[in-house]
């Protein structure tokens, strides 16, 4: 399991004294996310409620992966005074993963742990397992650096020619490091990183080759979901110039590709105005056919793996370490699974299998939520309190965690919200949090 405490520190900027989340464990059955917010920099990162000042904790931690059988402790050098205490500490770790394992799991390698004393040279070893070569680690560096440089930017006119500059650079892996920030920075609630995320990304788009294609092809499918017909799914997809977009609107506009849809693009085929676009008409044709039939067979075998995860863990043991083994196989698809078999189960009034199917549910939610920073674990219980004197005494209960970050998390829920959806009940229990949290930390500063 995740291990996290609250570590009392001194802000070294303005002096103000606050409580910080500190991993110990990363464990990334327990908590997929672990390795990517080791990658990007995320571990015991403490910002100062006060002033906003930002860094990294110089603490221990263990990053566990069962299924590469990797076990890397970053021990940096002013950890501990002595050799002694750093093995120590090295034991405490090791001890405390291999108590939360089964005994068919404590392995060899968990006895004899990779030990580092730079972050950079054990994500290095993490990015090496999963088979990325020093030339691929080098190219992700780069990219990285100039994301980084990019955020750094002293003012719009830097930022846009910067991004002229590197053009060729900028490609899809690009694109998605910058969001995969963007998630990860949401996420974890740090949310003072949001807006300058979201302004380089709002200029890649419009100044970048990759980002004008990624926007138009944004546009295409925003097209097809305002006006789903064959018509204009036929349209866009003679319009679209490259593989990836039609692929996409393909995938978006399935249920339309039927006799009718085939049959409109065969009288364009036949009225065409010359032989070049005769033939390249017959190409589209053949292509989406193949498209459509590669992601119909992928999207069955998806479905399949997901339906015989489910059977496991209905028939497991312990379907919960079984959920965190396989977690990255919990998506989408396999809640869409569960709930034809639940529905299936109610309409056969089959209460045994609806109890236990219900049962697995209330698991993998629990589960997500365990996977979550602190903050939010509270932020989604005070949204599900059932009244205002629930809320004073969870924000009573929690007050550590009441601090100016989880206020701009809730100010930006609330702006995304109302936005979405308007004013509606949620938005109401959200005002409601959001202000006595405001009173909360506007007391905790004044004192």
């Amino acid at each position: 399991m995740p291990q996290v405490l609250l570590a009392r520190m001194n802000c070294p900027s303005c002096g103000h004294q606050f409580q910080s989340p500190v991993e110990q464990i990363l464990d990334v059955r327990a908590d997929p996310n672990a390795k990517m917010r080791l990658l990007n920099g995320l571990v015991n990162i403490a910002v100062c409620p006060q002033c906003g000042m930002r860094g990294t904790l110089s603490l221990p931690f263990l990053y566990h992966d069962p299924d590469k059988e990797l076990a890397l402790i970053y021990m940096p050098m002013d950890s501990a005074r002595d050799n002694v205490e750093r093995q120590k500490a090295i034991g405490r770790l090791t001890s405390s993963v291999m108590d939360d394992l089964p005994p068919e799991e404590r392995k060899g390698y968990l006895f004899q742990p990779e030990v580092f004393l730079t972050l950079e040279n054990m994500a290095n070893k993490i990015l090496e397992a999963d088979g990325v070569t020093p030339e691929m680690l080098e190219e992700q560096r780069a990219k990285a650096d100039l994301l980084q440089r990019m955020l750094d930017a002293p003012s719009e006119e830097a930022l846009d020619a910067m991004i002229k500059e590197n053009d060729a650079a900028i490609d899809a892996e690009f694109l998605g490091l910058l969001n995969a920030n963007l998630e990860l920075a949401q996420v974890t609630g740090q949310m003072a990183d949001v807006p300058r995320l979201l302004a380089v990304r709002n200029k890649l788009v419009e100044l970048s080759s990759e980002g004008r294609v990624l926007q138009k092809r944004n546009e295409m499918v925003e097209a097809l979901r305002t006006e789903p017909t064959r018509e204009k799914l036929l349209e866009l997809l003679i319009q679209a110039s490259d593989e990836s977009t039609r692929e996409l609107l393909i995938a978006f506009g399935r249920p339309l590709l039927d006799y009718g849809f085939f049959q409109a693009l065969t009288s364009r085929i036949e009225s065409a105005a010359d032989d070049a676009e005769r033939e390249r008409l017959v190409a589209l044709r053949t292509e989406i056919l193949e498209t459509r039939d590669r992601l119909d067979a992928e999207t069955r075998a998806l479905y399949e793996e997901r339906s015989a995860l489910l059977r496991d863990l209905l028939l497991s043991d312990d379907p919960q370490d079984l959920a965190r083994r396989r977690s990255q196989e919990i998506d989408q698809v396999f809640f869409n699974v569960l709930a034809a078999n639940l529905e299936e189960a109610q309409a056969a009034r089959n209460q045994e299998a609806v109890d236990s199917l219900q049962a697995l549910w209330s698991l993998l939610l629990r589960m997500a939520e365990e996977s979550l920073p602190p903050e939010i674990q509270l932020f989604n219980r005070l949204m599900n309190a059932e009244d205002a004197a629930e809320v004073d005494a969870l924000l009573e209960e929690s007050r550590d965690l009441v601090t100016e970050r989880l206020v701009r998390f809730m100010e930006a829920a609330e702006a995304r919200v109302r936005d979405e959806e308007g004013e509606t009940e949620t938005i109401q229990r959200l005002a409601l949090v959001l202000g006595k949290a405001k009173g909360m930390v506007a007391l905790e500063t004044a004192a």
